[in-house]
């Protein structure tokens, strides 16, 4: 799970840094604050391109979905059953 997330941060600051002229800094803060769902911004959000916001809108849902869904997927895991009903075809008449 760290790993998925280190790797969606640095895709999406690079993009960021990419797309705009804002520095390593300010983009590893706008984009860790989204995934992580904070909602500390450094200010510049507003004028960033629709696509970077969109992808920023993205982060936020990853952030928020994916560890949730991570411990859901744990919690239920399917049980081998160690029993069987009895299956019978009773003859009547």
């Amino acid at each position: 799970m760290f790993s998925l997330f280190a790797v969606l941060v640095g895709v999406a600051s690079f993009l960021l840094m990419l797309a705009t002229p804002y520095t390593l800094n300010q983009s590893l803060y706008e984009v860790s604050s989204a995934i992580a769902t904070v909602g500390l911004s450094t200010g510049i959000t507003p004028s960033l391109p629709v696509k970077i916001q969109f992808m920023l809108a993205v982060l936020m849902m990853v952030g928020r979905l994916g560890p949730l869904t991570l411990a859901t997927a744990i919690g239920t895991r399917r049980r081998k059953i160690g029993y069987e009903l009895p299956k019978d075809r009773p003859l009547i008449g």
